[in-house]
Protein backbone atom coordinates (compact mmCIF):
# COMPACT_ATOMS: atom_id res chain seq x y z
CA UNK A 1 0.00 0.00 0.00
CA UNK A 2 1.48 3.40 -1.28
CA UNK A 3 1.53 6.42 1.13
CA UNK A 4 -1.43 8.29 -0.52
CA UNK A 5 -3.55 4.87 -0.29
CA UNK A 6 -2.88 4.91 2.92
CA UNK A 7 -3.82 8.54 3.72
CA UNK A 8 -6.79 8.05 1.89
CA UNK A 9 -7.85 4.78 4.05
CA UNK A 10 -7.05 6.90 7.70
CA UNK A 11 -9.44 9.79 6.31
CA UNK A 12 -12.06 7.94 5.23
CA UNK A 13 -12.25 4.50 6.66
CA UNK A 14 -15.38 3.80 6.15
CA UNK A 15 -15.41 4.50 2.33
CA UNK A 16 -12.46 1.82 2.19
CA UNK A 17 -14.31 -0.68 4.28
CA UNK A 18 -17.70 -0.19 2.17
CA UNK A 19 -16.00 -0.42 -1.07
CA UNK A 20 -13.95 -3.31 0.12
CA UNK A 21 -17.89 -4.87 1.04
CA UNK A 22 -18.38 -4.77 -2.37
CA UNK A 23 -15.72 -7.64 -3.05
CA UNK A 24 -16.69 -9.40 -0.44
CA UNK A 25 -20.45 -9.60 -1.79
CA UNK A 26 -18.59 -10.63 -5.42
CA UNK A 27 -16.84 -13.02 -3.03
CA UNK A 28 -19.82 -14.61 -1.65
CA UNK A 29 -22.08 -15.20 -4.81
CA UNK A 30 -19.56 -17.38 -6.71
CA UNK A 31 -19.68 -19.51 -4.07
CA UNK A 32 -22.55 -22.49 -4.65
CA UNK A 33 -23.62 -25.70 -3.22
CA UNK A 34 -22.82 -28.99 -4.53
CA UNK A 35 -24.71 -30.63 -7.13
CA UNK A 36 -27.69 -32.16 -4.51
CA UNK A 37 -26.61 -30.79 -1.56
CA UNK A 38 -30.18 -28.44 -1.22
CA UNK A 39 -32.53 -31.44 -2.44
CA UNK A 40 -30.21 -33.67 0.88
CA UNK A 41 -30.95 -30.23 2.98
CA UNK A 42 -34.31 -29.77 2.15
CA UNK A 43 -35.12 -33.43 2.78
CA UNK A 44 -33.72 -33.68 6.35
CA UNK A 45 -31.65 -36.74 5.66
CA UNK A 46 -28.33 -34.95 5.68
CA UNK A 47 -28.86 -32.44 8.44
CA UNK A 48 -27.22 -33.08 11.39
CA UNK A 49 -23.84 -34.71 8.83
CA UNK A 50 -24.76 -30.82 7.57
CA UNK A 51 -24.35 -29.53 11.26
CA UNK A 52 -21.90 -31.35 12.27
CA UNK A 53 -19.32 -30.35 8.87
CA UNK A 54 -20.39 -27.61 7.67
CA UNK A 55 -16.95 -25.85 8.24
CA UNK A 56 -15.46 -28.48 5.51
CA UNK A 57 -18.22 -29.73 3.58
CA UNK A 58 -21.02 -27.16 2.31
CA UNK A 59 -21.63 -23.66 2.09
CA UNK A 60 -20.98 -22.54 5.41
CA UNK A 61 -17.99 -23.34 5.82
CA UNK A 62 -16.92 -21.54 2.25
CA UNK A 63 -18.65 -18.53 3.38
CA UNK A 64 -17.20 -18.41 6.43
CA UNK A 65 -13.91 -18.96 4.85
CA UNK A 66 -14.69 -15.92 2.79
CA UNK A 67 -15.74 -13.62 5.58
CA UNK A 68 -12.14 -14.80 7.83
CA UNK A 69 -10.00 -14.33 4.55
CA UNK A 70 -11.63 -10.79 3.88
CA UNK A 71 -11.38 -9.36 7.58
CA UNK A 72 -7.69 -10.61 7.19
CA UNK A 73 -6.39 -9.01 4.46
CA UNK A 74 -8.67 -5.51 5.74
CA UNK A 75 -7.06 -6.01 8.79
CA UNK A 76 -3.67 -6.48 7.30
CA UNK A 77 -4.59 -3.32 5.40
CA UNK A 78 -5.39 -0.92 7.92
CA UNK A 79 -2.63 -1.99 9.96
CA UNK A 80 -0.25 -1.43 7.91
CA UNK A 81 -1.91 2.43 6.69
CA UNK A 82 -1.61 3.23 10.42
CA UNK A 83 2.34 2.31 10.47
CA UNK A 84 2.54 4.80 7.33
CA UNK A 85 0.95 7.90 8.23
CA UNK A 86 2.55 7.50 11.72
CA UNK A 87 5.81 7.28 10.16
CA UNK A 88 5.49 10.17 7.74
CA UNK A 89 4.07 11.95 10.64
CA UNK A 90 7.29 11.21 12.22
CA UNK A 91 9.78 12.10 9.18
CA UNK A 92 7.57 15.26 8.64
CA UNK A 93 8.81 16.74 12.23
CA UNK A 94 12.04 16.03 11.19
CA UNK A 95 14.39 18.19 9.44
CA UNK A 96 16.39 16.23 7.99
CA UNK A 97 15.77 13.12 6.40
CA UNK A 98 18.62 11.11 6.63
CA UNK A 99 19.00 11.88 10.16
CA UNK A 100 15.69 10.53 10.75
CA UNK A 101 16.20 7.51 9.34
CA UNK A 102 19.66 6.43 10.83
CA UNK A 103 17.85 7.74 14.35
CA UNK A 104 14.60 5.28 13.82
CA UNK A 105 17.12 2.68 12.84
CA UNK A 106 19.20 3.26 16.27
CA UNK A 107 15.92 3.53 18.25
CA UNK A 108 14.03 0.15 17.02
CA UNK A 109 17.52 -1.62 16.52
CA UNK A 110 17.72 -1.64 20.27
CA UNK A 111 16.05 -3.55 22.50
CA UNK A 112 14.26 -0.69 25.10
CA UNK A 113 13.66 1.36 22.08
CA UNK A 114 11.79 -1.62 19.94
CA UNK A 115 9.89 -2.54 23.05
CA UNK A 116 8.38 0.96 22.91
CA UNK A 117 8.04 1.11 19.22
CA UNK A 118 5.51 -1.71 19.44
CA UNK A 119 3.88 -0.51 22.29
CA UNK A 120 3.11 2.45 20.26
CA UNK A 121 1.78 0.16 17.53
CA UNK A 122 0.17 -1.94 19.28
CA UNK A 123 -2.17 1.48 20.36
CA UNK A 124 -2.78 1.92 17.06
CA UNK A 125 -3.86 -1.50 16.67
CA UNK A 126 -6.53 -1.24 19.08
CA UNK A 127 -7.89 1.88 17.75
CA UNK A 128 -10.08 2.70 15.10
CA UNK A 129 -8.12 4.74 12.14
CA UNK A 130 -7.48 8.57 13.82
CA UNK A 131 -4.88 10.81 11.96
CA UNK A 132 -5.21 12.96 15.46
CA UNK A 133 -4.06 9.80 17.34
CA UNK A 134 -1.54 9.05 14.93
CA UNK A 135 -0.20 12.79 14.65
CA UNK A 136 0.20 12.52 18.78
CA UNK A 137 1.93 9.09 18.53
CA UNK A 138 4.04 10.44 16.01
CA UNK A 139 4.91 13.58 18.24
CA UNK A 140 5.45 10.65 21.10
CA UNK A 141 7.88 8.67 18.97
CA UNK A 142 10.10 11.88 18.28
CA UNK A 143 10.30 12.73 21.92
CA UNK A 144 11.30 9.36 22.88
CA UNK A 145 13.95 9.18 20.22
CA UNK A 146 16.06 12.55 20.48
CA UNK A 147 16.24 12.00 23.91
CA UNK A 148 17.71 9.14 26.15
CA UNK A 149 15.16 6.20 25.73
CA UNK A 150 17.14 3.36 27.21
CA UNK A 151 17.60 5.60 30.73
CA UNK A 152 14.12 6.79 30.14
CA UNK A 153 12.58 3.37 29.00
CA UNK A 154 10.34 3.11 32.05
CA UNK A 155 9.06 6.31 32.11
CA UNK A 156 8.03 6.26 28.43
CA UNK A 157 6.55 3.13 28.96
CA UNK A 158 4.61 4.46 31.82
CA UNK A 159 3.82 7.51 29.69
CA UNK A 160 2.52 5.31 27.01
CA UNK A 161 0.05 3.04 28.96
CA UNK A 162 -1.31 7.13 30.00
CA UNK A 163 -1.36 8.49 26.27
CA UNK A 164 -3.39 5.13 25.76
CA UNK A 165 -6.71 5.70 27.84
CA UNK A 166 -6.96 9.12 26.40
CA UNK A 167 -9.15 9.90 23.39
CA UNK A 168 -7.14 11.72 20.69
CA UNK A 169 -9.51 14.46 21.23
CA UNK A 170 -8.39 14.90 24.54
CA UNK A 171 -4.86 14.59 24.10
CA UNK A 172 -5.46 17.83 20.92
CA UNK A 173 -6.80 19.80 23.71
CA UNK A 174 -4.25 18.98 26.34
CA UNK A 175 -1.52 19.40 23.50
CA UNK A 176 -3.28 23.04 23.23
CA UNK A 177 -1.97 23.87 26.57
CA UNK A 178 -0.21 27.26 25.81
CA UNK A 179 -3.45 28.84 24.47
CA UNK A 180 -6.12 27.56 27.37
CA UNK A 181 -7.93 31.09 28.45
CA UNK A 182 -8.63 31.62 31.89
CA UNK A 183 -12.26 31.40 33.03
CA UNK A 184 -14.85 33.51 35.06
CA UNK A 185 -16.89 32.04 37.75
CA UNK A 186 -19.47 32.33 39.45
CA UNK A 187 -19.98 31.38 42.41
CA UNK A 188 -17.32 28.10 43.75
CA UNK A 189 -15.24 26.64 46.38
CA UNK A 190 -12.24 26.32 46.72
CA UNK A 191 -9.20 24.49 49.07
CA UNK A 192 -6.36 27.21 48.78
CA UNK A 193 -6.21 28.07 45.23
CA UNK A 194 -7.39 24.98 43.92
CA UNK A 195 -10.98 24.88 43.02
CA UNK A 196 -12.91 22.38 44.64
CA UNK A 197 -16.31 23.06 42.99
CA UNK A 198 -17.53 22.17 39.39
CA UNK A 199 -15.72 23.91 36.66
CA UNK A 200 -16.58 22.08 33.77
CA UNK A 201 -19.13 24.53 32.19
CA UNK A 202 -17.07 27.82 32.70
CA UNK A 203 -13.94 26.29 31.09
CA UNK A 204 -15.70 24.27 28.39
CA UNK A 205 -17.61 27.94 27.51
CA UNK A 206 -14.41 30.20 27.55
CA UNK A 207 -12.11 27.18 25.66
CA UNK A 208 -14.67 27.11 22.67
CA UNK A 209 -15.00 30.90 22.30
CA UNK A 210 -11.31 31.11 22.28
CA UNK A 211 -11.71 29.01 19.56
CA UNK A 212 -14.65 30.19 17.74
CA UNK A 213 -16.56 27.14 18.06
CA UNK A 214 -20.02 28.36 18.70
CA UNK A 215 -22.21 25.05 17.83
CA UNK A 216 -23.84 22.99 20.37
CA UNK A 217 -22.71 19.90 18.96
CA UNK A 218 -18.89 20.99 18.67
CA UNK A 219 -19.32 22.46 22.56
CA UNK A 220 -20.59 19.36 23.40
CA UNK A 221 -17.67 17.17 22.06
CA UNK A 222 -15.31 19.49 23.55
CA UNK A 223 -17.04 19.40 26.72
CA UNK A 224 -16.45 15.80 26.97
CA UNK A 225 -13.14 15.85 26.10
CA UNK A 226 -12.47 18.62 28.99
CA UNK A 227 -14.03 16.22 31.23
CA UNK A 228 -12.55 13.48 30.92
CA UNK A 229 -9.06 14.99 30.99
CA UNK A 230 -10.87 16.11 34.83
CA UNK A 231 -11.81 12.75 35.71
CA UNK A 232 -8.43 11.00 34.75
CA UNK A 233 -6.97 13.77 37.25
CA UNK A 234 -4.50 15.39 34.15
CA UNK A 235 -6.24 18.53 34.75
CA UNK A 236 -7.09 20.74 37.61
CA UNK A 237 -7.74 24.83 38.15
CA UNK A 238 -6.76 27.02 40.31
CA UNK A 239 -7.58 30.64 41.00
CA UNK A 240 -5.47 33.34 40.20
CA UNK A 241 -7.39 36.39 40.35
CA UNK A 242 -11.25 37.76 42.16
CA UNK A 243 -13.53 34.71 40.66
CA UNK A 244 -11.04 33.99 37.90
CA UNK A 245 -9.41 30.94 37.25
CA UNK A 246 -6.91 29.14 34.78
CA UNK A 247 -6.92 25.25 33.88
CA UNK A 248 -3.63 23.60 34.72
CA UNK A 249 -2.07 20.18 34.45
CA UNK A 250 -1.57 17.78 37.47
CA UNK A 251 1.61 15.90 37.70
CA UNK A 252 0.15 13.34 35.31
CA UNK A 253 -0.41 15.40 32.09
CA UNK A 254 3.20 17.22 32.89
CA UNK A 255 4.32 14.08 32.20
CA UNK A 256 2.43 13.33 28.96
CA UNK A 257 2.60 16.33 27.49
CA UNK A 258 5.96 16.37 26.28
CA UNK A 259 5.18 13.29 24.22
CA UNK A 260 2.11 14.94 22.63
CA UNK A 261 3.59 18.52 21.98
CA UNK A 262 6.82 17.61 19.99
Amino acid sequence: MNQNDSKALIQKPDQYLADRAKNLDELLDQITLPDGTEEAIISGSAKKLIRDKALGLFKVGEIIKEFLDWNDNVDKDIKEAKKNVLLAHYFQKNESNSLAVSELKSFISSAQGNTLFNKIVRILDDSPPDELLMKHLSSALKHMIDGDFIGLFESHKYALSQIEQISPQALAILADKSRWPHMKLGGYSANGTKLSSDWLMEFNNAYSQSKGVFDEETRTRIRYSISELINRRIVEAHLVGQSVAKCTVTDIGALIEPYISS
